[in-house]
């Protein structure tokens, strides 16, 4: 478990050449039926490369950030399950139990579970410049800048506030690029899987 500030936290870096091989493999071939991430359409392979540095950089096997995305009601939750499972110190597969724990369509809030889990709204807190806001943050960065840090635990985030927040936090800092340009990504690409080969400098 990491209780550090951001900056200290150990991160594992992802073995480059490999995923780079996998990602440009997966945009030339175009090969397989595409995979809806968030109403986008994205190869399947992209979606491996997505999984093998989310993984990566939680150090968690390859293999089991997979079996986890299988019971998710979408892939790019995946950050949020490790996020939760590391600050909390429980496994993976509690936290998602957690999750799942309403009915399909009432799945327990993102927030909700990292509460259950002794953790507030602090844990998907990342710093980002005014400049570099972007639509998608602008109103959870605007709560979190207004409220004071002891009062964080009663802010009220959506689940696609805590995933985007939370790609923010793991892309900029595992990828090693701009908060904002991790942002654009998103924007440019309609999704955070697709967002992965812009941001690894794959054209």
């Amino acid at each position: 478990m990491c209780v550090q500030p951001e900056a200290s936290c150990p991160v594992h870096q992802a073995p480059w050449g490999a995923l780079l091989l996998l990602l440009t493999f997966a945009l030339v071939t175009g090969a397989g039926v595409p995979r809806a991430v968030e109403g986008q359409q994205v190869q399947p392979g992209m979606t491996s490369v997505y999984i093998q540095l989310i993984a990566s950089h939680f150090g968690v096997p390859p293999g089991e950030a997979q079996l986890l995305v299988e019971d998710l009601e979408r892939t790019e939750d995946l950050p949020v399950v490790l996020l939760l499972a590391r600050e909390s110190g429980l496994s993976p597969s509690v936290i998602l139990s957690r999750r799942q724990r309403g009915a399909p369509a009432q799945r327990t809030p993102w927030l909700e579970v990292a509460r259950q889990v002794q953790l507030d709204g602090g844990v998907f807190y990342v710093e980002i410049a005014a400049d570099q806001l972007s639509d998608r943050v602008r109103r959870p960065m605007g709560l979190f800048n207004q409220t004071p840090r002891a009062q964080w635990a009663g802010l009220d985030l959506t689940d696609d506030e805590v995933v985007d927040l939370t790609h923010v936090k793991v892309l900029a800092r595992h990828l090693t690029v701009d908060k904002g340009r991790v942002l654009e990504a998103r924007e440019a690409t309609g999704s955070w899987v697709g967002s992965i080969p812009q941001l690894m400098g794959v054209p």
